[in-house]
């Protein structure tokens, strides 16, 4: 149940940015192994680093490996890959959704009721609901100080529980400056090593410049859905 994050599919913040470089060669492999050693390195706190396969198009399509970091529901998914006789770098900055699907719901409704009835049935009605009660308040207190514990992959990995992961985000986890902070660090980091890795790579094959170019769609909507029309950002 959990693995379906992972296949989300997110929504994108804002619009992914490209770079085409003619006549260059590299490996997928090597440069997302590039990014997450360099990842690792910075300890990023929550950080979750993970392969992804999407299909270029139908089910019998080739698939394309992408690297997703994620941070909360915050992602980058970079893809790296060749285009002909030229190599292209994207990246993507999105959200994953975090929807609150009413069978999902009534699992956890039957679980919890199960668990309290086993509590009943070792323990009698009054130790039972004692037990319950305690277990409960420990847990509350827990979820309320997770981030000040110092639990950030123990947060990042609530956040990714179908359900309750909703309701850890909208009761117990407070929106803090220092969360919005991390937020901002973690997107500026990432587009920042992302960027690098990217001239690193090409300049060790004498590259010296690469062009980074933000797609926008056009403003004819049919088009929009195929293509998004290029503006150049930076250098």
């Amino acid at each position: 149940m959990f693995g379906l994050w992972k296949k989300r599919k997110p929504e994108e913040i804002r619009p992914p940015t490209y770079a085409l470089i003619d006549g260059f060669q590299t490996s997928t492999d090597a440069f997302y192994k590039s990014i997450e050693d360099e990842l690792k390195n910075r300890q990023v706190p929550g950080l979750d680093l993970v392969r992804l396969d999407y299909r270029e198009g139908g089910l019998l399509s080739s698939r394309r490996d992408y690297l997703r970091m994620r941070r909360e529901r915050l992602t980058f998914d970079l893809c790296s890959a060749p285009f002909g006789t030229s190599w292209f770098f994207s990246y993507r900055f999105c959200e994953i959704p975090a929807p609150f699907p009413l069978w999902q719901f009534l699992i956890v409704v039957v679980l919890t009721a199960a668990l309290a009835v086993g509590y009943v049935a070792l323990f009698g009605a009054l130790w039972g609901g004692v037990i319950i009660g305690m277990t409960v308040l420990g847990f509350v207190l827990l979820l309320r100080n997770t981030l000040t514990l110092g639990f950030e992959d123990f947060d990042a990995w609530l956040l990714t529980v179908p359900v309750f992961g909703r309701v850890y985000e909208a009761l117990f986890r407070k929106e803090t400056f220092f969360l919005q902070d991390t937020r901002f660090m973690y997107v500026e980091m990432m587009e920042r090593i992302i960027q690098a890795k990217i001239k690193e790579v090409t300049v060790s094959e004498g590259i010296e410049k690469v062009e980074f170019i933000e797609g926008r769609p056009d403003m004819h909507p049919l088009l929009a859905r195929l293509v998004q029309m290029p503006t150049r950002t930076s250098a």
